[in-house]
């Protein structure tokens, strides 16, 4: 059966990066889509998170994880990229019906503050050059064989103004997470397709989810997005369960995603900790309560070096209801 379910995943995977092999590399649209905005716990991770998405940031990775939540959702994300560029607004919302579970996305990005230059190289300072870009998606899952197989979809409104050249591409999304037992988790998703790749660059992704016991989760994922080379992210979760603190979770996190190198930070504080030249790891920790005034409350936050770009930090927050 696991055998049957391997190969089942490996095939959704496969027939994405046959699509995503027709297209020209480096021509993909909404390059802000890859940032990795909506999850703190996914970034910290690697983005080794396409087989344990779950709840109101599953959207963002794979629609199906809406259906593992079981409580109505609201959560927040604010993330600070490198050179200048922050995403101020991403919110999410899942709403369980039954078996079936609906939720929304949204997220704004705003870059302005450009060094305009004319044809000449003169520097045109009552010039204004801005980015705006955001999206908007809607998605429905559903729980089958008793919590053993969960399907999901969605639809997304991608825009993009870019000094003044606007365009809106609507894309979907499709995914699946097989949970055969208690231990492991099989998932993947392709994304951002039924639009030309020059729009939007489709992403196809598979993975793999392996609790160890009560305190360590990992993750394994393989990802190819249709204007870039394949992605291995791996990322491991050390959790404190709430019976072991009484009032509370603690998860501690760490990830890989392989890629070029990004250079060597000149930051004093990332060269006392070696990590002046870890452009592909990622680090984290996770805190949920679910005692905060009749409340579930997580906290989340994630932190990527890289390199000489500077680094990344992600926060994300959720309310369980």
């Amino acid at each position: 059966m696991s055998k049957f379910l391997l190969a089942f995943l490996l095939s959704i995977l496969a027939a994405g990066w046959a699509r995503a092999a027709a297209s020209n590399a480096g021509v993909g649209g909404a390059n802000f889509m890859k940032i990795g905005q909506g999850s703190a716990r996914a970034m910290s991770l690697g983005g080794a998170y396409v087989a344990l998405a779950e709840g109101s940031d599953a959207l963002a990775w794979n629609p199906a994880g809406l259906a593992v939540t079981q409580q109505r959702e609201l959560g927040f994300s604010y993330l600070r990229y490198v050179q200048d560029v922050d995403s101020p607004l991403y919110l999410a919302y899942a709403h369980p019906m039954g078996r079936t579970t609906w939720g929304t996305n949204l997220s704004y990005i705003s870059v302005s503050g450009f060094d305009v230059r004319d044809a000449n190289g003169v520097p045109q300072p009552n010039s204004e050059v801005g980015v705006r870009d955001g999206l908007m998606s809607i998605g429905i899952a559903r729980s089958f064989w008793y919590e053993k197989l969960f399907l999901g979809s969605s639809l997304r409104v991608v825009h993009e103004d870019i000094a003044g050249l606007v365009k809106d591409t609507m894309v979907g999304d499709v995914g699946v997470i097989i949970k055969p037992n208690s231990t492991l988790s099989l998932g993947a998703a392709l994304q951002n397709f039924g639009s030309g790749a020059g729009n939007v660059a489709r992403v196809s992704r598979g993975g793999v989810g392996v609790r160890l016991g009560d305190f360590i989760t990992v993750g394994l994922e393989l990802s190819k997005a249709s204007d870039s080379s394949a992605h291995v992210a791996v990322g491991g979760e050390f959790q404190l369960p709430e019976e072991y603190l009484d009032v509370g979770q603690l998860a501690f996190r760490v990830g890989y995603r392989n890629g070029d190198s990004l250079g060597q930070s000149y930051d004093e504080t990332l060269k006392s900790l070696r990590l002046d030249r870890a452009s592909n790891l990622s680090f984290g920790f996770g805190m949920y309560t679910s005692q905060a005034f009749g409340y579930g409350v997580s906290l989340d936050y994630a932190f990527v070096p890289y390199g000489a770009l500077g680094t990344v930090d992600q926060i994300s927050v959720k309310l369980k209801f």
